[in-house]
């Protein structure tokens, strides 16, 4: 990826162009990520599955994996009460030892080891307990017509002909407005999971206007959050130069993702 950098020395335009494909590139993986997923799972179970994942962040994310495996969306939603689906993540994942406000009939064989969870490095507020705390309300609500349709009415019924940057975040936040998730991290389980697993989707239902649809907010909406990856391609991109108004879009974002893991680790993802 040397020859990447060397755009840096091209007009902004050609560098805002040169994010742009790298940001189109990154959303072709997640979508052919997301196809495998539903190669293996029913949409449901697909998109638990995801979500589960994202909330791990970089350090737990395979702990958060396998606590999707032993406790299924689809047993999550025979609990159906918050405070239930709370308790038997809870216990599934190790992180409590009682089950007395679980069903009788819940299998408690099946338990993770408290120590595979990581808190070294970890903020209080992203420990897997106060994670799967927040999560369980949006859970619960979830459950009446699952986790799959939840979003999908909710991307239709937020769909319009015409994206722009003046619309895109107000379309995003409707979205993704439920409970137990901030707003920043709504934004990024939206772009990194929710947009790309339902492009799949409306791809397959010949529903290339909802595409499009997605497709633009994924090019008008503006940049997510720094982060440490993010802060380092800025700098080395942009050094000192007046250039960092360029990555103006979520695309343009995903783009010095996609930049820093082809040239630092062969394509791999640490990230969401």
């Amino acid at each position: 990826m040397e020859k990447a950098f060397n755009i840096v020395n091209s007009p902004a335009a050609d560098l805002g162009s040169f994010l742009n494909l790298l940001g189109e590139k990154r959303l072709a993986q997640k979508k052919e990520r997301m196809k495998n997923s539903l190669e293996i799972a029913l949409p449901d179970e697909a998109l638990y599955r995801e979500v589960m994942l994202s909330l791990g962040y970089k350090n737990n994310k395979i702990q958060f994996q396998e606590l999707a495996m032993i406790l299924p969306y689809s047993e999550i939603c025979k609990l159906k009460d918050e405070e239930i689906i709370e308790e038997a993540l809870l216990y599934r994942g190790g992180l409590i030892n009682s089950k007395g406000g679980l069903p009788k009939d819940f299998d408690a064989s099946l338990k993770m080891k408290k120590n595979v969870w990581k808190y070294q490095g970890v903020r209080p507020p992203n420990f897997p307990e106060i994670r799967i705390k927040n999560i369980s309300g949006f859970f619960s609500e979830s459950c009446k017509n699952g986790i799959y349709e939840f979003f999908k009415q909710r991307i239709q019924e937020n769909y319009i002909s015409f994206v722009s940057e003046k619309n895109a975040s107000q379309i995003v936040n409707k979205i993704v407005s439920f409970k137990g998730i901030g707003q920043s991290r709504g934004l990024e389980i939206f772009f990194n999971i929710l947009l790309p697993f339902y492009q799949v989707i409306f791809e397959k239902d010949d529903q290339a206007e909802i595409v499009r649809f997605l497709d633009g907010l994924y090019a008008h909406h503006p940049p997510l959050l720094d982060n440490s990856v993010t802060k380092a391609m800025r700098k080395k991109i942009f050094k000192d130069k007046q250039g960092v108004d360029i990555v103006n879009s979520v695309r343009r974002y995903m783009g010095l993702i996609q930049l820093y893991n082809e040239s630092t680790k062969s394509g791999e993802d640490d990230n969401t």
